[in-house]
């Protein structure tokens, strides 16, 4: 009984940091059609390849504020993808919304540190015997990768 009050503390201590993450999976099906703008953005991106295939995803919050001022996107019914890893942009909403960050992966996590306005993401792909993890860190106009960790996944 003396552990509770320590137990109950942790967990609160945690919340927030739960309550920061905003995952993003390439498979989720409650990923819907974009705004307009937000499509165009990605597909007049530099080396947008992914022309016959339609675009979903979501609103997210990338700056870290409770707001959504982003959007992350991957191509609908497996378009383009390859064992467990789709195509991901993320657009930066705003009068004239911008693709941020052009990556293939499998799920996409916002992490709670802030650089230069935006959250930093961490991007994980993994097949049978392979995990990549890739950090990406905002640096005032778009992502930039500033750490690759690859391992077994066994």
């Amino acid at each position: 009984m003396k552990l509770m009050p320590y137990v109950a503390g942790l967990c609160m201590a945690m919340a927030p940091v739960v309550a920061i993450a905003e995952d993003f999976v390439i498979e989720d099906e409650s990923l819907r059609a974009l705004p307009r703008p937000i499509e165009m953005a990605v597909r007049g991106s530099k080396g947008f390849e992914s022309r016959s295939c339609k675009l979903i995803g979501k609103a997210v919050d990338l700056s870290g504020q409770g707001a959504a001022p982003g959007f992350i996107v991957t191509t609908a019914d497996g378009c383009d993808w390859g064992a467990a890893l789709g195509p991901i942009w993320v657009v930066r909403n705003g009068a004239q919304p911008m693709t941020v960050l052009a990556h293939g992966g499998y799920t996409l996590t916002l992490g709670k540190p802030v650089k230069s306005g935006l959250r930093a993401i961490t991007i994980t792909a993994e097949t049978a015997g392979m995990t990549s993890k890739s950090l990406w860190k905002f640096d005032g106009k778009r992502y930039v990768k500033v750490k690759d960790m690859n391992g077994d996944s066994r």
